[in-house]
């Protein structure tokens, strides 16, 4: 039943962002997680270092990894702080331009050469669809970011479209009033241990900003109407990251 609910959910980024009567065309993206442990005498400074060997290498492959955004993070908050040492997480534009470079990436005997060093070991990867809501202050690779993710379940009777739409509406209100965070709406595509219906993503630009715009919620936005309209949907169990911006297309 989880398995057909996610289907159904990530078919809905096909489907109902041509229904009519939405508000608003979802923008979506892709994006794959990798979640895993550092091997023995290994740390995030040496997964840091095999990605600069993994950039050289995207370097001699042409135009096939250059839509590609790449961030690696470390779990700051969380219940559980063994289930992971690290998330590394790839953005792409769409599926074409996502498996162009998994098919590169799987068949160079040069790749097969450079994962046979990597310092980790993945624990599970899981591909998404994601739908922008709102876009952080700036997006440049060697930023150090604060990143919390959450899982969001729906009241019944209500879609992702439906959540979508009134989540930009606060999303461009809290704009207005000077809010820097980036928001997304994210559904698997790979089976996982959640029942959530959707996660969210909420990141900015900075760590300290993350803070700065928590207050400005509660002084400025937490009350207004486009807040209360953010209605059919609740969010826990959230977990935050000190991400690292490894790479941002040109």
């Amino acid at each position: 039943m989880k398995y057909l609910m996610i289907f159904s959910l990530a078919f809905s980024f096909n489907i109902f962002a041509q229904e009519s009567e939405n508000k608003y065309e979802p923008v979506s993206n892709k994006a794959e997680y990798f979640f895993g442990t550092f091997n023995k005498g290994k740390d995030l400074e040496d997964l840091m270092n095999w990605y600069d060997d993994f950039a050289d290498w995207t370097d001699d492959q042409g135009d096939t990894w250059d839509s590609m955004t790449v961030a690696i993070l470390r779990p700051q908050y969380s219940s559980d702080l063994s289930s992971h040492d690290f998330m590394w997480v790839n953005t792409w534009p769409t599926p074409t331009a996502q498996f162009a470079a998994l098919e590169n990436w799987a068949t160079d005997d040069d790749a097969i050469d450079l994962f046979s060093d990597i310092p980790i070991t993945n624990t599970a990867v899981v591909d998404t669809w994601q739908w922008t809501v709102s876009e952080p202050a700036a997006l440049e690779a060697g930023m150090v970011m604060y990143a919390a993710y959450s899982e969001c379940y729906l009241e019944e009777g209500v879609t992702l479209n439906n959540v979508y739409d009134g989540y930009v509406d606060f999303a461009k209100f809290a704009k207005e009033n000077g809010d820097t965070v980036g928001r997304k709406l994210i559904v698997p595509t790979t089976e996982t241990n959640s029942d959530a219906d959707f996660h969210r993503l909420m990141y900015t630009s900075s760590i300290s900003e993350m803070g700065v715009n928590a207050d400005r919620f509660w002084e400025k936005l937490a009350g207004s109407e486009a807040a209360q309209n953010m209605q059919g949907w609740e969010c826990k169990n959230t977990t935050s990251y000190i991400g690292y911006g490894m790479r941002v297309p040109n």
